[in-house]
């Protein structure tokens, strides 16, 4: 079974139980993981009762829009509070109310309490820092000298290589395909 494993003597031996804040090194049952032992669930996980079972990921409040009440240790599980300012619980058909919140909209019916203004109070504006006038006319003065040192750049590679082909015809080598296009 997936509780039992095949021991050396060729008996099927109940896999040891973890107390809770604990898992089995590896897995056991289906006749392997006889030798595995209780280790403490790791970071982020947790086990509640006792048995051979794993650690469960514990629940992110902040990934469902809702305040976080309590941590998760190893043995219990995050406890989650009311949906965070600007976000609500959308009831399904069945009347039953979402565990995920979802952010308020202008389409939102104005019956949910957490989008009215007055449960809005607590956000905070956040101020954009303004570039000074001074700062910008440097900016566009700058990346002008540099889109006509590009420029220059360029059509001197041009003509070199314009002058360097020619060079090379006089000589007597063949022309490659793409220079006639090049040369006037």
């Amino acid at each position: 079974q997936e509780s039992e494993y095949l021991d050396k003597h060729g008996k099927y031996t109940p896999c040891r139980n973890c107390m809770p804040g604990q898992e089995l090194s590896k897995d056991c049952g289906d006749d392997g993981g006889g030798d595995a032992q209780c280790v403490a669930c790791p970071p982020r996980k947790f086990k509640d009762s006792w048995g051979h079972h794993g650690c469960k990921p514990c629940l992110s409040c902040t990934l469902i829009n809702r305040v976080q009440k309590s941590n998760c240790t190893a043995t219990t599980n995050a406890v989650c509070g009311e949906c965070l300012p600007g976000f609500y619980r959308k009831a399904r058909i069945s009347g039953q109310l979402d565990w995920e919140c979802i952010p308020c909209t202008k389409q939102t019916p104005s019956s949910e309490r957490q989008c009215t203004c007055q449960y809005r109070t607590n956000l905070v504006k956040v101020a954009v820092p303004t570039v000074p006038p001074q700062d910008t006319a440097l900016l566009a003065l700058t990346s002008s000298a540099l889109v006509i040192i590009v420029l220059v750049l360029l059509a001197l590679s041009i003509i070199y290589c314009k002058r360097f082909w020619k060079s090379q015809c006089q000589r007597g080598e063949p022309m490659p395909a793409v220079l006639p296009l090049l040369l006037p």
